[in-house]
């Protein structure tokens, strides 16, 4: 099943602008924000300091500083000749006074959202080199990239400051699409948009659809990205019966695309809340009338979900059909529904505390041949998780099943992050502690302590293996994920972020530093002495040792 999950903004860069001070030097105008995500190869943290060079972003194999003073893209290059020579460093002019930067869904280029007074979104492909830029009818500060490449969403904050009146409804849709028009479509939405989401590609009786969700209090915008009606651009779907009712703001939206069998022809939107004992499910499908002014019609449907969930995961089992699983923040159990019927139940968790997050990933089927869904409870303050089997979970009104459906691991002490590795043949999680890290091995369901200086702030998982650094300590470790076997190299400085150039089996390590400092080391010889650091990586003359 392919779904999309909505998840706070990743690792773009956001530059705040501050209010103009004549008196003021420069670079005391621009404050760094830095946003970061789950576990992305390249997590920066936020920076306090006032800097006028922010980053780095990784782009493919190659990683991406901000140079505010000069108002140009720093582009590094990282190879194997770095390791006894220099950085590849080059500078390519771009927007000033710049409030995002960041990947629109490629492994190719960078978009630069900024411009002043002439506000403007800028595409830099750094494969190619060539620029492509939109002039935009207002400063828009925020920016939503489709995963797939092919559109991008801009919104107002409401935090600029300024005395220019805002509409903070309005948002502006840009096609990034081969031909497409070199300018954006406005559009005003029914209700501000705190966030945005966008669906996979999808096709409905042999019509392609893209669509895009605002997301509101109480209230989602369908955006329809292809419509060429304006009945259909637009459609407002409320997720209360009423304004009188407590506002709900989505938390959690799950997109699924693909046809489920016992409701075909739809696509269907999980919506959950902050408020409430119930995921929204919306249903979206082709009209069914012929003189009808719109080309989708819309239903929705209440699904209850447990006492007060706060995370969820739908899944598609066999024989059964489409279910959903929600974990309670109040209580250390789960519930079940079944998303055609709406006929649910709860289950206990083996955990001494509420769960607070689900994690889903395939392991190899005990068959051998295919794959399972699995899922794991567990909260960061409990060292118990549960490991969740979907297909044995029966409803009261079926019969049960043969298994143990739900099963608990003892980890050392309480996860902080969780990293799945869905290669072939491996049945492993890695978890992070506040020192060291477990592996947990599910075809045996125990896990193996693994000691650390602290806890893992980064991690990248490649072919079986996964290399981290510690916060706020000097060293990378690599786990073969498979054995368990560890080694490790000291570095001079303390890590905040690690990227994989997997092609060039190298790790760049970053340090942070006003100009930037990284180390490289090559994963198939970790060792200190492999090691070469690069200080000033942002100016003109690049430092090493």
């Amino acid at each position: 099943m392919m779904t999309f999950k909505k998840t706070p903004p990743g690792a773009a860069i956001e530059v705040v602008m501050q209010t103009f001070n004549p008196l003021a030097p420069a670079l005391a105008a621009l404050v760094l924000a830095l946003m970061t995500t789950g576990c992305g190869p390249m997590e920066p943290q936020p920076w306090t300091e006032v800097r006028s060079t922010f980053g780095p972003l990784q782009v493919g194999e190659q990683l991406v500083y901000y140079d505010a003073s000069r108002a140009e893209l720093i582009r590094v290059e990282p190879t194997r000749e770095a390791l006894a020579g220099e950085l590849t460093t080059e500078r390519v002019k771009t927007l000033s006074q710049v409030y995002v930067l960041d990947t629109p869904g490629d492994d190719e280029s960078v978009y630069v959202l900024g411009g002043g007074a002439t506000p403007q979104l800028r595409l830099h492909n750094l494969v190619e080199g060539g620029t492509r830029t939109i002039a935009l009818n207002s400063p828009y500060d925020r920016a939503h990239s489709d995963p797939y490449g092919e559109f991008m969403v801009l919104r107002h904050s409401g935090n600029q400051s300024g005395d220019e009146a805002r509409n903070l409804n309005e948002v502006a849709v840009v096609d990034l699409r081969e031909g497409a028009d070199e300018s954006a479509e406005v559009l005003t939405l029914f209700s501000r948009a705190n966030a945005v989401v966008f669906a996979p590609p999808f096709e409905l009786e042999g019509q392609e659809y893209r669509i895009a969700l605002g997301l509101s209090t109480s209230e989602i915008t369908l955006m329809d990205l292809d419509a060429e009606q304006s009945a259909d651009k637009l459609r407002a779907i409320p997720l209360t019966v009423s304004q009188a009712d407590t506002p709900r703001t989505p938390v959690q939206v799950e997109v699924v695309v693909e046809e489920d069998p016992q409701m075909p022809g739809a696509v269907s939107i999980f919506v959950l809340t902050d408020v409430g004992s119930d995921i929204t499910q919306i249903m979206v499908q082709p009209a069914a009338r012929a003189d009808s002014n719109r080309r989708l019609d819309i239903a929705i449907n209440q699904l209850y979900a447990g006492a007060r969930p706060v995370s969820f995961e739908v899944l598609d089992l066999e024989g059964v059909g489409r279910r959903l699983f929600a974990i309670d923040g109040a209580q250390p159990r789960f519930t079940m529904v079944d998303v055609l019927s709406g006929e649910s139940d709860t289950f206990a968790l083996p955990l001494g505390r509420a769960a607070t997050d689900l994690v889903r990933f395939e392991t190899p089927a005990e068959s051998g041949a295919g794959s399972e869904a699995r899922l794991m409870a567990y909260s960061a303050s409990d060292a118990l998780v549960a490991m969740i089997r979907p297909e044995l979970i029966t409803l009261s009104s079926e019969t049960p099943t043969v298994g143990k459906s739900v099963e608990a691991i003892r980890l050392q002490a309480a996860p902080q992050h969780v990293w799945v590795d869905e290669a072939e043949r491996l049945q492993r999680v890695l978890v992070a502690h506040n020192a060291g890290f477990s592996l947990i091995d599910l075809s045996v369901s125990r896990a193996s302590y693994i000691s650390g200086a602290g806890t893992l702030s980064g991690v990248v998982v490649h072919e079986g293996e996964a290399f981290g650094v510690y916060e706020n300590a000097a060293g990378v470790v690599r786990l073969e994920i498979e054995s368990g076997r560890t080694s490790s190299a000291s570095l001079d400085l303390a890590a905040r972020s690690v990227a994989l150039m997997p092609s060039r089996d190298l790790l760049v390590i970053d340090h942070g530093g006003a100009g930037g400092t990284l180390t490289v080391i090559p994963t198939d010889d970790l060792q200190t002495s492999q090691a070469r650091s690069f200080f000033e990586v942002t100016r003109q003359r690049v430092l090493s040792r």
